[in-house]
């Protein structure tokens, strides 16, 4: 299969790129290829417009030793607006464009050999051939190549070794080889990716030998930052939801521990529950001018399935605060509770609530029925918002001293608001005349 009108898929200054990088390759005596999702992808959409453009480029420099870093390096030198990372241990380099109206990443590699020192281990990296190098990757719809060139952009036909092109077609996700999963746990997590984000499904042998891995509990609780990097890959897709209910199909929630179970009925999912926390913090970033970054609470969300005592001694990199929040979030679920069967004042209902961080709320919010959601949401958009008709300016003009007892005054204007006793500032007055 030839790959026709390979530029289409990128946008111009991409394609500048791309061409430029297989002339320096050629200068370098390499040779360049597209690999992996960047090829899957221009096949699926070959015969679609889109306005949409890669975001990630994927690029094998076969040659020698460290031929990905030395071509990033000269490509560098001639689009020094990018930025830089290089990665010796694994012989491949990363350059970055950033700001205006494109944003993407070049992958630079050199062909190599991994080996793995055991399950879950970062690899040990050789420099060898593309046939190698397509060899260890994880899925025949991404180990499709086409070979650059700084004059025709795409030499010869698709490079094909493992029926890519067919699975492509069937709209299967299989694995290149046996133990690919217990040699990476990351692929796990990938198989569900792909398979959700192309709406392909699983090969019946590449789902047996899944299912067989993560039964084995070779990769249970693993921890460590590779998992946590899964987590939030996912976490960002937008149909993540679905993707972990898959993951908990295959059994690779275990990987974050044994006893992970996500709730499956259909009127309260993880799904659901995703899908509300995100659209919650969305609107709290936009009231309070704030940045919360959603895969971190995904990943707090998704813990809060395990007993806190558990979720707190995990290995993934949770700060101080998203392990006290565990706890309070269990505390907040019970206190909830009370708080909807006790006929409270919305302004008691709010000095029980600012106790909590707008993390916990959201979460809270996302896990507890409509009533108590109904209590929090009203809380965070309105509640938690009010301020007092009077300013401490105004209560000193009054006769009233600084210090506590202001505060205290200010806070009681605050719960009057709340509760709709007072609106303006001459309500504010006479309210605490009539209080006095």
């Amino acid at each position: 299969m030839y790959l026709t009108n390979f530029d289409r898929f990128f946008s111009s200054l991409q394609w500048q790129i791309i061409l430029t990088t297989a002339q320096i390759a050629r200068d370098l005596n390499l040779r360049a290829f597209a690999v992996g999702g960047i090829v899957r992808d221009a096949i699926v959409r070959e015969n679609q417009k889109s306005s949409s453009f890669p975001k990630d480029i994927d690029l094998v420099f076969d040659g020698g030793e460290q031929a990905g870093i030395k071509v990033a390096i000269a490509l560098h030198d001639l689009f020094p607006e990018s930025k830089l990372q290089i990665h010796e241990k694994f012989q491949t380099a990363e350059l970055f464009w950033q700001g205006g109206d494109q944003e993407f990443a070049m992958d630079m590699a050199t062909a190599r050999r991994e080996t793995y020192a055991y399950a879950g281990a970062n690899p040990q990296v050789i420099a060898t051939n593309l046939e190698d190098d397509l060899w260890r990757r994880d899925f025949t719809v991404n180990a499709l190549a086409v070979e650059l060139d700084p004059q025709l952009g795409v030499k010869g036909e698709v490079i094909d070794r493992f029926n890519g092109l067919q699975d492509l077609a069937n709209k299967q996700v299989r694995a290149i080889r046996e133990g690919s999963f217990a040699e990476d746990p990351r692929r796990l997590f990938r198989a569900a990716r792909f398979a959700v984000r192309l709406n392909f499904a699983i090969a019946p042998e590449t789902y047996a030998e899944i299912i067989a891995t993560t039964s084995s509990g070779i990769h249970d609780a693993i921890g460590g930052a590779r998992l946590r990097s899964e987590l939030l890959y996912t976490l960002a897709e937008t149909r993540s939801g679905a993707m972990f209910m898959l993951l908990q199909k295959l059994g690779a929630l275990r990987c974050i521990h044994p006893d992970l179970k996500l709730s499956e009925d259909l009127s309260n999912s993880f799904r659901q529950q995703w899908r509300r926390s995100q659209y919650w913090l969305n609107l709290i970033n936009r009231l309070e001018h704030k940045n919360y970054a959603p895969s971190l609470l995904g990943i707090e969300l998704l813990l809060s399935y395990l007993p806190p005592q558990i979720a707190t001694q995990l290995d993934l990199g949770l700060t101080p605060e998203q392990i006290a929040r565990q706890i309070k979030l269990t505390e907040l679920l019970t206190k909830l509770l009370d708080l909807t069967n006790l006929g409270l004042k919305n302004s008691e209902i709010t000095q029980n609530l600012q106790k909590f961080d707008t993390h916990t709320l959201i979460l809270a919010g996302t896990k507890c029925e409509p009533a108590q959601q109904r209590i929090i949401w009203r809380y965070l958009t309105q509640w938690q918002l009010v301020k007092a008709p009077l300013t401490g300016k105004d209560l000193m003009e009054l006769g009233y001293a600084s210090g506590k007892q202001m505060g205290e005054i200010l806070q009681l204007l605050r719960f009057a608001v709340i509760d709709r006793k007072i609106q303006t500032k001459e309500d504010a007055i006479a309210y605490l005349v009539s209080q006095s």
